[in-house]
């Protein structure tokens, strides 16, 4: 029996080698998140680049990640974003990726898509001075608004993601609202400075726009009239951050949660996101 033990304890030890093995090979691919062999109520977590001078626009996120593609998050293109970031229907618009094997371009239909704008402040010689401003949009159907992605915020912090069930979804239902399609170019002001040549995004345009919006930008401390934190980086943010009862494309439903809006260590310019998708059955 002893040496049976011993043998199993050699075989789990073997086991054990090899996941953490199969771990740091999947961790050397940063450039697009790829969906892990998990079910589609798994907890999924990522770090997201907020930082504009490195990723321009953002990605976009398929909350209700079912297996039938590669991804469940796509990095938008390199090109200037399209001035209706939430209708993917609107024309140069859409998020592709491109299929695998065939290489042809295949949509991604997101749920929800944050995005890196520059948001530009008026300095007192008269010039320009901008900063990074990510935004969460959620998608908007123009043609059926039932088909658009809707939330509620019902809740702060680690605890409240962890304690929300699928049984908690349906006092909130009632709250469940959709983002107003967004037009950019309607909110950019034309100006021409010695740092700013042509149509840019005002902070004080960004803040109103973007506090309209269901999510927005309420998951940025000091921002949004949500919470207020005198130090991002601590780990109150964690405990404070709000949590969102987001319904998909699909009508289906998960809990969201910015976990941190400022990482630590090398990752400070990331912003830690997780949701999952909720069994209502």
């Amino acid at each position: 029996m002893k040496g049976i033990a011993m043998n199993n304890t050699s075989k789990i030890l073997s086991i054990l080698a090899l996941f953490f093995a199969s771990c740091q090979q999947e961790g050397g691919e940063e450039e697009t998140p790829v969906a892990a062999e998990k079910g589609a109520y798994d907890l999924k977590e990522y770090k997201v680049e907020r930082h504009p001078p490195v990723v321009r626009n953002g990605f976009g996120m398929d909350i209700y990640h079912s297996g039938g593609s590669e991804l469940d998050t796509l990095y938008l293109d390199t090109e200037l974003p399209p001035w209706h970031p939430n209708n993917p229907t609107a024309e140069g618009s859409a998020i592709l990726r491109r299929a695998k094997g065939s290489g042809e371009p295949a949509s991604f239909e997101y749920d929800l898509l944050f995005y890196n704008e520059y948001a530009y402040t008026p300095q007192v010689t008269g010039d320009y001075s901008n900063t990074g401003f990510p935004v969460i949009f959620m998608y908007a159907d123009p043609a059926n608004a039932a088909k658009s992605t809707k939330a509620a915020m019902v809740g702060q912090g680690i605890a409240c993601f962890s304690a929300f069930t699928a049984d908690s979804i349906a006092r909130h239902l009632h709250r469940l609202r959709s983002d107003s399609l967004v037009n950019l170019d309607a909110h950019r002001t034309e100006i021409h400075s010695k740092t700013v040549n042509g149509k840019i995004l005002l902070r004080e345009n960004a803040e109103a726009l973007y506090n309209s919006l269901v999510i927005g930008n309420k998951f940025r401390p000091n921002v949004g009239h949500v919470f207020d934190l005198p130090d991002v980086s601590d780990e109150a943010q964690v405990a404070m951050q709000p949590v969102f009862l987001v319904q998909t494309r699909e009508g289906l439903f998960a809990k969201f949660m910015v976990t941190r809006f400022k990482g630590v260590g090398m990752d400070t310019q990331k912003a830690n996101v997780q949701w999952q998708a909720l069994k209502t059955e």
